[in-house]
């Protein structure tokens, strides 16, 4: 079984720190030697969301639309939360190297 990149294992385990600062719940998985995070927002008025980062940058944040919502409630939120995750991404500076870059995406 191979063992995950220390530097990868690095920067999940930071980002862990920074989701459960945030007040998240966030767990590093290591599977076949491949890491993963997962982490849980208990809302008090809602069901729970869920993000789940890989070693390798896909992101996927799910969440239980309220199922009385219609097409166009459920679908401003979908595109509220795309447009602040892709404006962000645009407006972040590429860090110095430091070694804990890999969950970036290569860039210009």
């Amino acid at each position: 079984m191979s063992t995950p990149d220390p530097d990868a294992a690095a920067q999940m385990d930071a980002i862990a720190a920074a989701l459960t600062a945030a007040g998240l719940t966030a767990v590093v998985h290591v599977t076949r030697g491949v890491l993963d995070l997962t982490a849980t927002w208990e809302c008090p008025d809602a069901k729970a969301a869920e993000v789940v980062i890989d070693d390798d940058g896909y992101a996927e944040i799910r969440f239980w639309n309220q199922p009385w919502a219609t097409p166009e409630q459920a679908a401003a939120v979908i595109v509220r939360a795309l447009t602040a995750i892709t404006d962000t991404q645009r407006t972040q500076p590429r860090p110095a190297a430091t070694g804990l870059t890999r969950l970036n995406p290569p860039g210009p």
